[in-house]
């Protein structure tokens, strides 16, 4: 395996070959981005033409190991100022891993719009003045029909306009989980896009047949056993993410009226059986997923992936707008201008409530589907108050004089749940190193509201003291950037164990790796991450809530009153994270600057 620094400046490509000590300290996909972060140690602004962004795989991607194929970006965020790191499913890691990079480390600045082709021959840089203006979804049809089989990634128009929620598509329209700007970034480098050219004969090497024959045959049982991931009865196979609504309505905990409420009437016509029976035309997968989770649907016209229960939540329950094929619509109009969904949505939930309260002039209402199609465009474009809404959620609550109607941490709205109704999740978004930005189905176990969907939460076995949620929340921090070093879905969690995963990479990466390894590169990691928060100006007075959370009650529902204090947890969080200085680490890891 290899990496390549390419440097748009001058179009240069240096191949780098990637020494296995460095593998087994921080993995591939984000392990390895932040590592190369890390050792090179860029301190300057975000859109910085020296701005590094990696694109990474995990070391199981691109092999036979079941659910891996995710494709890690990694950067500095132009929205938080935070270290960042962002995963898509779909076939474009995999294209990457068979092509024999692990890692693609970018810099610099295209003197003309252009785009990578990346293959086994090589890596070059193509010119693309014929694709500047073109929306996301167009540019990766008009690369593909150009390069036949191969996998895109790409920025729409709010990426070549550096907009910071700006976001990138793969596979025509997917992405969901993509936050942080990375679009952003892409257009301050001038890069349209990135082509990935499947390979004819992926390099795999499988140590031993039998042994592997016996593994897959493991997990290929654990699969067919799970009630979420079973292929023909599992409730994510069957429903996707936006099962999570149910779960979280009947919990009154899901995000309303820009976080003001947690429980809205009807929540069940934005769920997943209601997605089933509404709207969905096909399940789709990813590389070697026999789960199928992913939904194309059809909405006013459009036909397209999603929504996920993350744009469900931003753009349909926050916002208060409860129609299935209109969230489809607008969740397709965000691939297609290149915007985050979920910080878009997100947005205008801050920008109603404002309005609301008379801190914008115009009163634009809740769940005007008209009003927030208009509020998209100007968000990408940046025309009238658009230009502060592409900033996200929380540059709009300050910008318009009420930073309490923010519901950010580190500049980056929460998704997905209340804190106040599921406090545990509240204190995840605290202290990740990337802000609010965190995934439900990405820490599914820190949800009690899941516990209905079979999903073994923390509060499954008793009801957990403060210490061992802070304990508890570490531990997953700690495993999920693991899984994420290796490069597999966060639903293989739900089946898979350690040592599952243990056995796959010393199988099909000949690495000798084992459980306690796995763990310590997941510490090494989050170790990682914090050192270069505190070099981009984070501390720990950064890990926290806003008032919305912790000042604010519920005001009504089954959590009427509660509030999501978490003081204390940070307390106890600190003493039992301790992270161990990692400079003499990084050591195997080429310099790249």
């Amino acid at each position: 395996m290899k990496i390549a620094h390419i440097d748009l400046s001058d179009a240069s490509v240096e191949d780098f070959e990637l020494d296995a000590t460095a593998l087994k300290l921080f993995g591939g996909g984000r392990g390895l981005g932040v590592a190369l972060l890390r050792r090179n140690m860029f301190d300057g602004e975000p859109l910085e033409p020296r701005s590094p962004l990696a694109f990474s795989v995990g070391l199981l991607v691109g092999t036979p190991f079941p659910l891996s194929n995710r494709l890690s970006m990694v950067f500095r965020s132009p929205l938080t100022k935070t270290v960042a790191w962002a995963q898509t499913g779909g076939y474009a890691g995999s294209a990457l891993a068979g092509t024999g990079y692990a890692a693609l480390y970018i810099t610099g600045r295209s003197e003309k719009l252009s785009y990578l082709i990346v293959s086994e021959n090589g890596i070059k840089v193509v010119e693309a003045e014929n694709l500047k203006g073109l929306d996301a979804v167009t540019t990766c049809s008009v690369l593909k029909s150009v390069h036949g089989d191969a996998r895109v990634v790409a920025a729409g128009p709010a990426g070549e306009r550096c907009v910071p929620i700006a976001t990138v598509v793969n596979d025509m329209g997917r992405s969901s989980g993509v936050r942080h700007g990375v679009g952003a970034l892409m257009g301050s480098k001038n890069l349209k896009a990135v082509v990935f050219k499947t390979p004819k004969n992926p390099p795999v090497v499988v140590k031993d047949h039998a042994w592997f024959t016996k593994l897959l045959k493991r997990l290929q049982e654990k699969l067919r056993r799970s009630s979420l991931l079973n292929h023909d009865k599992g409730l994510l196979a069957l429903y996707g993410t936006p099962v999570a609504a149910e779960a979280l309505g009947r919990n009154h905990a899901l995000p309303v009226k820009n976080y003001q409420q947690t429980y809205i009437e009807g929540f069940e016509l934005v769920g997943g059986r209601a997605m089933s029976s509404k709207n969905l035309l096909n399940r789709l997968t990813c590389s070697i997923c026999p789960v199928s989770c992913r939904r194309e649907t059809t909405g006013y016209g459009v036909r397209t992936e999603g929504p996920d229960y993350a744009q469900i939540s931003s753009l349909g329950t926050n916002c208060m707008l409860l129609d299935l094929e209109k969230i489809t619509y607008l969740t397709h109009m965000c691939y297609e201008l290149g915007l985050d969904p979920i910080e878009a949505g997100n947005t205008i939930a801050v920008y109603s409530q404002l309005s609301d309260e008379g801190y914008v002039r115009e009163r634009i209402g809740w769940g005007s589907f008209e009003t927030m199609k208009k509020l998209l465009h100007d968000m990408a474009y940046g025309v009238g108050d658009g230009a502060v809404l592409g900033r996200g959620a929380h540059e709009t609550a300050v910008y318009f004089n009420n930073p309490d109607a923010s519901p950010s941490v580190k500049g980056i709205s929460v998704q997905n749940a209340d804190p106040r109704a599921e406090p545990a999740w509240g204190f995840i978004n605290a202290v990740e190193s990337f802000g609010g930005g965190v995934h439900i189905w990405v820490y599914p176990r820190l949800i009690r509201s899941f516990d209905e969907l079979n999903v073994n939460t923390i509060y499954q076995d008793n009801s957990p003291t403060e210490q061992d949620i802070a304990e508890k929340v570490y531990l997953e921090q700690v495993w999920v950037a693991a899984a994420d070093s290796l490069g597999v879905c966060a639903f293989s969690r739900l089946a898979f164990t350690p040592t599952d995963y243990v056995d796959g990479v010393n199988i099909l990466r000949n690495l000798d790796l084992t459980v306690e390894t796995l763990m310590d590169m997941g510490k090494n990691i989050l170790a990682a991450e914090r050192e270069l928060n505190n070099l981009y100006g984070f501390d720990s007075t950064h890990d926290r809530l806003p008032r919305k959370f912790t000042e604010v009650e519920v005001p009504s529902g089954k959590h009427a009153g509660k509030k999501c204090e978490i003081s204390r947890l940070l307390s106890l969080y600190y003493m039992t994270r301790k992270d161990q200085p990692i400079s003499k680490l990084l050591s195997s890891l080429p310099r790249l600057s």
